[in-house]
């Protein structure tokens, strides 16, 4: 019966839709737990990001050019409210595929490795299949290398249809495994981490403005610390992150 019933659901074409001058705003809710284990560093932090971000497309030819800002406004940290971080601003240059092509940081902003840019991903659009698909039906994608890690991959379903807040949405569910290596700040300490990074969530894409309406992740990565003084520990990183579009302007 599933299957007669997918088989009788309508096909649907999940594609981005960009127009010149549209502005999206997002509003970013995002919790992370870092705990790190190592022969004299033992630590959880809790943290959480309250921050929005702004999408403005500057051009759709030849090549589809989006600026993205994203201005933090909360930060808490183990239940305190802390400094948040600087705004960030790049550019992403999207190709006629929906994937993105390149991100280059604006000015004064710091160069984004593999991870962080696949972070930008989901709300530009989610893995977007080939063709159309109807409703169960499941495609992957690859997700490119970082300098000395092997590729990672991301499976998506179209679980659902729905209507989430006002818009006609197929439900994209994903599940998604990559490498992951950072230089990164826990705890105060600077720590170099490599390890795997397992990831599930579900984007509501508004199939006929194509675009995301809202994007929810939760994602575990594991990863061992390779180089400084607490080298040969580990740091388990769990995460959720909530983006809902709220307000969309100058669209065609």
């Amino acid at each position: 019966m599933l299957g007669l019933a997918a088989c009788a659901a309508p096909e649907l074409r999940l594609s981005s839709r960009f127009s010149a001058g549209e502005v999206r705003l997002y509003r970013v809710i995002a919790d992370a737990e870092v705990t790190i284990s190592a022969a004299d560093l033992t630590s959880t932090e809790r943290t959480r990001l309250e921050a929005t971000t702004r999408v403005v497309v500057e051009q759709v030819t030849p090549t589809t050019t989006l600026t993205m800002t994203i201005t933090p406004v909360t930060l808490t940290r183990d239940g305190k409210q802390v400094d948040p971080p600087p705004e960030q601003k790049v550019v992403i240059e999207v190709g006629s595929d929906g994937q993105i092509d390149r991100v280059t940081p604006a000015e004064g902003t710091g160069e984004l490795d593999a991870a962080q840019v696949e972070d930008l991903v989901p709300l530009i659009g989610p893995p977007l299949p080939a063709g159309r698909v109807r409703l169960a039906e499941r495609w992957t994608r690859p997700i490119p290398a970082a300098s000395g890690t092997s590729a990672g991959v991301q499976e998506a379903r179209l679980a659902a249809l729905k209507v989430v807040n006002g818009y006609d949405c197929g439900i994209v569910a994903i599940s998604t495994r990559r490498p992951v290596v950072r230089e990164r700040e826990v705890a105060g300490t600077a720590l170099r981490l490599e390890g795997v990074e397992y990831a599930a969530g579900e984007i509501a894409f508004a199939f006929r403005e194509g675009l995301p309406v809202t994007v929810r992740s939760n994602g575990e990565a594991r990863l061992a610390i390779s180089g400084g003084p607490a080298a040969g520990g580990g740091v388990v990183i769990r995460s959720n992150s909530v983006l809902t579009l709220i307000r969309r302007t100058g669209a065609a």
